[in-house]
């Protein structure tokens, strides 16, 4: 496995139904404020998370490899978003 190793940035925001999005970014910046806007689109209780990748140059088909998570946040009420990370 050969990997790009400038990296980019991948953020994921799920809520308990299933519904969610993702996407990837070379920006952390603008990785973290498309994770919360997707959040706020979603029910309160939604999670998401923000972390490193890698493109994987070897594979077949494009891929990523990840790496550490970067951020964590969760909807907790309508108008409420915890930070972690």
């Amino acid at each position: 496995m050969q990997w790009d190793s400038d990296g980019f940035f991948s953020w994921t925001a799920t809520d308990h139904s299933g519904r969610g999005t993702c996407g990837v970014t070379a920006e952390a910046e603008r990785a973290t404020a498309l994770l919360s806007r997707a959040l706020v689109s979603l029910a309160p209780g939604a999670t998401g998370t923000v972390q490193v990748v890698y493109l994987d140059r070897l594979a077949r088909y494009p891929s990523y490899v990840y790496g550490s998570t970067l951020l964590r946040l969760c909807r907790v009420r309508a108008d409420v978003i915890v930070v972690s990370g």
